[in-house]
């Protein structure tokens, strides 16, 4: 299943999420177009919204209004089967738990999509891993487990998994929530090379304001709905969005 030429990487038509018991909609009739090779920031208090978001768009949830397509594709038209397909061959994921496995090597960790592919563990796939985690900067430690890496390289890891397959878009949930600022800077420059240099599009929810200043385009959301975009953000004025939102 392919990406339709000239489509946008993601787009959300007015899509709504309701959870059984909730008060108010999670999600509250989302427009949102994000192009290919573009690097989104979504920003918003705890509450709202903004993980709901990330989890409709990348087929975790379907919403209960609206229409989600990725590259093209109707998500609201595919089976498990070929939903699951989808997310494993054009979607990498970096998610804030990292969700490494310790009793695989950092090498088995970065080329699990393609393993759980079919791929096999000859030598194409642990070539493929090995360039993947040059590229992040770990290819010496790719013997070793994760356990005994540091809190950013363990990150590393986890954008080098999403990177394996060449996905067409990359969804980073808080990707610096737990690091140092010096680190955090780390693991942006390789979102955003992923962006510049290889033209994947990478959607990240994110409450830091600096982080956010590496994005092409930053959203807040409040209440379910998109209240500012923010072209070429500054971490001042994400910061300064942010404040309006919660006055």
């Amino acid at each position: 299943m392919s990406a339709a030429p000239g489509e946008p990487a993601l787009r959300l038509d007015r899509v709504s999420r309701t959870y059984p018991g909730g008060r108010a909609p999670a999600l509250n009739g989302i427009d949102l177009e994000v192009p290919r090779a573009r690097f989104l920031a979504v920003l918003g208090r705890s509450g709202s919204g903004k993980s709901t978001l990330l989890r409709c768009a990348a087929g975790l949830e379907r919403p209960t209004g609206g229409a989600v397509h990725l590259g093209g594709v109707p998500l609201a038209g595919l089976r498990a089967t070929a939903l699951t397909r989808l997310r494993r061959d054009r979607i990498g994921f970096v998610f804030q738990e990292l969700n490494l496995v310790d009793s695989l090597t950092v090498l088995q960790n970065t080329a699990l999509p393609l393993l759980l592919a079919g791929a096999g563990e000859g030598e194409a796939t642990r070539a493929r891993a090995l360039r993947v985690l040059e590229e992040v900067g770990l290819a010496d430690r790719a013997a070793e487990p994760p356990g005994r890496l540091s809190g950013g390289q363990r990150q590393r890891v986890a954008i080098a998994r999403a990177l394996i397959t060449e996905p067409d878009i990359i969804f980073a949930d808080e990707p610096t929530g737990a690091l140092d600022p010096v680190t955090a800077e780390g693991v942006l420059a390789l979102l955003r090379r992923a962006v510049d240099a290889h033209g994947h599009t990478v959607v990240m929810v994110t409450h830091d304001p600096v982080a956010a200043g590496h994005a092409d385009e930053a959203i807040v959301l409040d209440g379910g709905r998109i209240v500012r975009r923010l072209e070429r953000p500054s971490a001042g004025q994400v910061l300064g969005a942010l404040r309006t939102v919660a006055a």
